[in-house]
């Protein structure tokens, strides 16, 4: 409170000490004990009032921060979250990657025995088809050679018949 007053006379000494002179009928002195007069009235009264004003804004400067640095721990604690959401989901698409190139192993290796297995069975059937047409034709040469030789016979026979 004392050095609010020091301030005071401080600010109003050059008002005083540099007054306009003239005849001497200025008032000055008692214009300035009115007005600290004043001051101290304002000050009585408002002081209050204006420390409240003062200590609300500080108040609610401090809560505005305490809401901002919730805010940086929550977006701190968020962007965490993701980098470790990252992180698993490299680790899945890693394992991903892993098994998708062994069971692409695994497939390659059954399609190449499926191909292998049908090799052998289209190799089978032809061989099994060329033996087949093998004694087809044998067959077919037997029989043209037995109808020929039947045939022969017949033609003998009834030759045989019509000399005799």
């Amino acid at each position: 409170m004392r050095t609010n007053v020091y301030w005071l006379a401080l600010l109003f000494a050059p008002g005083i000490l540099f007054a306009a002179e003239g005849s001497g009928e200025y008032d000055t002195i008692e214009r300035t004990i009115n007005f600290v007069i004043f001051f101290a009235l304002v000050y009585y009264f408002a002081a209050n009032a204006i420390k409240d004003i003062f200590k609300a804004r500080r108040d609610s400067i401090a809560n505005s921060l305490a809401k901002i640095q919730e805010k940086l721990q929550d977006s701190k604690k968020a962007k965490q979250k993701a980098l470790n959401q990252l992180e698993e989901a490299k680790k899945t698409a890693k394992d991903i990657v892993e098994s998708a190139h062994k069971e692409s192993a695994i497939i390659v290796q059954k399609i190449e025995e499926n191909t292998k297995n049908e090799l052998e069975n289209l190799v089978r059937q032809y061989n099994d088809h060329i033996a087949f047409e093998q004694r087809k034709a044998e067959k077919l040469i037997v029989d043209e050679i037995l109808s020929e030789f039947l045939n022969k016979d017949v033609l003998m026979q009834s030759l045989l018949k019509k000399a005799a």
